[in-house]
């Protein structure tokens, strides 16, 4: 034998027993995930909670949500979907996991996926840290309070003033041209909720309504939707987040590096503009509650507000987009909301963010739209911090680093919580005496999209208020309806953190009394 076929027999030698090795540690972990593991018996699929490829599988093919509501369907209301993840679909889950109980404090957000974009500092949006949560919020909630919400009031109708103002150039376009107006809705609810959280948080919008087009540095936060993922899915093995960081391109960080800065400038020339009491979002931050930025560091203030600008304005569009596919396929519900919106106001200008707070079947329509189309269907994450000494959640007890994942999108479409829980029926969330029987039983209570506890979004207030203003004013001024085949089954759609929103065409028709009383 010569010395290269020496060599191959030892390189092969070596293998072989590296690949036995690998096998024996896998069986073996395979082994402990299944019986052996303190969440053993908790139920689930073999598959996930003997490894946790298929649950990262899930999340990369954006499929994570489908596949939670048929694991919970089969398995029941608590299940293990990976060796060390529990998936909870209870009632009782907002109170263990957001408020504590029996001397243990809230579960803290899970890093895994809440953590800062690499070369950002922390913000409040992504901070686990429970105690830099509390100090960020403590300067940046008087923001998102109602007497803030008030004075934002002019700023949020002027740019809903320009979306109505464009779908009409478009309705009257294609009533010259004979034709129907068919509108892509998801491209004007995300150009109106750019351009309005940009004025509020960086002091200037995007000119994406302007120019109804979706400026290229909105269009780059879009796309970092499945990087986000695939980046959440890295950290679950350590080293491997490092190795993505490595492997992306140079130009990639590259433009990642320069929008941050371009949104960095934006904020800074906003803290140097001479009207610097504007009532946006930034205002808190740079006055008495914020010091010297004593309480909230300049970086911190920085990365919070291009976080905002995705968190803030995302959401909401794919609330607003959700809901009006809905309505568009269940034209009864849209003609209750016309009827009553019509009937209420005479004149658009008398729409004002407090008199939409009365209209319930408007707002039984927003959270029913919240319901089944929430923009983060995947759920909330959580951990069981170390040191904690583990945490009991629906009366499981869960050891340190158990991820959680409060699945309250499961039980938005479960039976057991709702009468006829996939119809589009906004009769349910009506106030006591008009509510009809049949949903008496319905757990609307444990309908929380914003969140609970400290953690809960601090912005539902601003968010309510635009999807309540954006529907009523479309809807006052507008014929709306479903293109013809162009139905969108909300519910197939992909999500990556986020709901990944595909187009979703309306046609529209301004009403002949709206277009002669303005």
């Amino acid at each position: 034998m010569d010395i290269f076929d020496h060599k191959t027999v030892c390189l092969a030698s070596v293998a072989g027993v590296l690949g036995l090795f690998l096998a024996v540690y896998s069986f073996t972990c395979v082994v402990y995930n299944l019986f052996f593991h303190p969440l053993a018996q908790v139920p689930g699929p073999m598959l996930w909670r003997a490894s946790r490829l298929l649950f990262i599988r899930s999340l990369l093919s954006g499929n994570l949500p489908i596949d939670s509501k048929k694991i919970h369907q089969k398995y029941g209301d608590i299940v293990r979907i990976a060796p060390d993840e529990v998936s909870f679909a209870r009632h009782d889950m907002w109170r263990d996991i957001f408020v504590g109980q029996d001397g243990h404090q809230p579960l803290p957000k899970n890093p895994t996926f809440w953590k800062a974009p690499p070369g950002q500092p922390d913000n409040l949006a992504f901070t686990s840290d429970p105690a830099a949560s509390t100090r960020m919020r403590s300067v940046a909630m008087p923001a998102f309070t109602e007497r803030a919400l008030a004075r934002q009031e002019p700023i949020m109708q002027a740019y809903v003033s320009l979306l109505v103002e464009k779908l009409s150039e478009r309705a009257s376009a294609a009533k010259i041209a004979n034709q129907k107006a068919v509108i892509n809705v998801m491209d004007y609810f995300n150009w109106l909720a750019f351009d309005l959280v940009g004025q509020l948080a960086l002091g200037e919008d995007f000119g994406c309504l302007k120019e109804t087009e979706l400026h290229q540095w909105v269009a780059i936060l879009f796309s970092s939707m499945r990087a986000m993922a695939l980046a959440a899915a890295t950290r679950y093995y350590a080293g491997l987040e490092s190795i993505l960081m490595y492997l992306i391109p140079a130009s990639v960080r590259k433009a990642q590096t320069d929008h941050y800065s371009t949104a960095r400038d934006k904020i800074h020339r906003r803290m140097l503009a001479e009207d610097t009491k504007r009532d946006d979002f930034m205002t808190p931050m740079l006055g008495e509650n914020n010091p010297n930025f004593k309480n909230m560091s300049l970086p911190e203030v920085e990365s919070t507000m291009v976080i905002l600008l995705l968190a803030g304005s995302e959401t909401t569009a794919t609330a607003l987009c959700g809901t009006f596919n809905y309505l568009t396929h269940n034209p009864a519900e849209l003609r209750k909301l016309e009827q009553e919106i019509r009937g209420v106001f005479k004149r658009e200008e008398d729409m004002t963010l407090r008199a939409l707070q009365n209209l319930p079947f408007l707002n039984a329509v927003v959270s029913e739209g919240l319901r089944m189309c929430t923009p983060v269907p995947t759920g909330l994450f959580r951990i069981v911090p170390k040191g904690s000494g583990g945490a009991t959640v629906c009366g499981v007890f869960l050891p340190e680093g158990t991820h959680v994942l409060a699945n309250f999108n499961v039980m938005s479409f479960s039976e057991k919580s709702f009468y006829r829980a996939g119809d589009f029926l906004p009769d349910r969330f009506l106030p006591d005496g008009a509510r009809p029987a049949e949903f008496d039983n319905d757990s609307r209570y444990d309908q929380k999209p914003f969140g609970a506890g400290s953690r809960a979004c601090p912005g539902k207030g601003f968010a309510l208020a635009e999807m309540r203003l954006v529907l009523a004013r479309v809807v006052w001024r507008f014929e709306v309806s479903t293109a013809p085949g162009k139905q969108v089954d909300w519910n197939e759609l992909k999500t990556y953190i986020l709901v990944e929103k595909v187009p979703i065409e309306i046609v529209i028709k301004e009403r002949p009394e709206a277009s002669s009383s303005h």
